[in-house]
């Protein structure tokens, strides 16, 4: 059974995961950082993947994204920093980012290397659906990655159910229709 599978099984509510992007602050600090997490009481760590433009990001996310790229991020390190974490802790891996990375990565290849690594689940907003019914959910189901979709205030109530349907991790729920990053109220939605 996938960890995120059985994290859900035991603990019925008031899971917290944390994000942060793979190569920053600095491009070896993700081991550090998810052993911090874990000892903190972290159920679940979501490592963004470095991307250059990610434009569905805010201000903070993409500074972060700059600098570990500029730090020398790539997937395939990326991938290897994974497979040293996963030596120390044992909470949940999720790797989120962008389709174009994983695909230029190849993405049967990223799947195979990110599951034996010890990966356990994928969020990639930008995925259309009809495409992973078509091309990635059986590659992600063979290599046991657990996927997540996204839903948001806009969201329609029938693209929930499909959604729902076809989301064999957690449905990952935007709070706002708005970029990531801070904010300094919530809307009424």
């Amino acid at each position: 059974m996938n960890r995120i599978n059985k994290l859900f099984e035991v603990k019925k509510g008031n899971i917290l995961s944390v994000f942060f992007t793979a190569g920053f602050p600095e491009l070896n600090s993700a081991k550090l950082i998810a052993k911090a997490l874990e000892e903190a009481g972290v159920d679940m760590i979501e490592i963004g993947i470095p991307f250059s433009d990610p434009i569905a990001d805010g201000p903070t996310i993409q500074q972060s994204n700059k600098k570990a790229l500029d730090n020398g991020m790539s997937v395939k390190l990326l991938l290897e920093q994974v497979k040293e974490i996963r030596k120390e802790i044992s909470i949940p891996i999720i790797l989120m980012g962008y389709l174009n990375p994983v695909l230029q990565y190849g993405f049967d290849k990223f799947c195979k290397e990110a599951s034996a690594n010890g990966v356990d689940g994928l969020i990639l907003p930008d995925m259309p659906m009809d495409e992973y019914l078509s091309e990635y959910k059986g590659i992600m189901q063979s290599a046991n990655l657990l996927n997540s979709f996204l839903i948001s205030p806009t969201t329609s109530k029938d693209r929930i159910r499909k959604i729902d349907d076809e989301t064999n991790g957690f449905i990952y729920a935007v709070s706002s229709s708005s970029t990531t990053g801070a904010k300094n109220d919530f809307t009424a939605e």
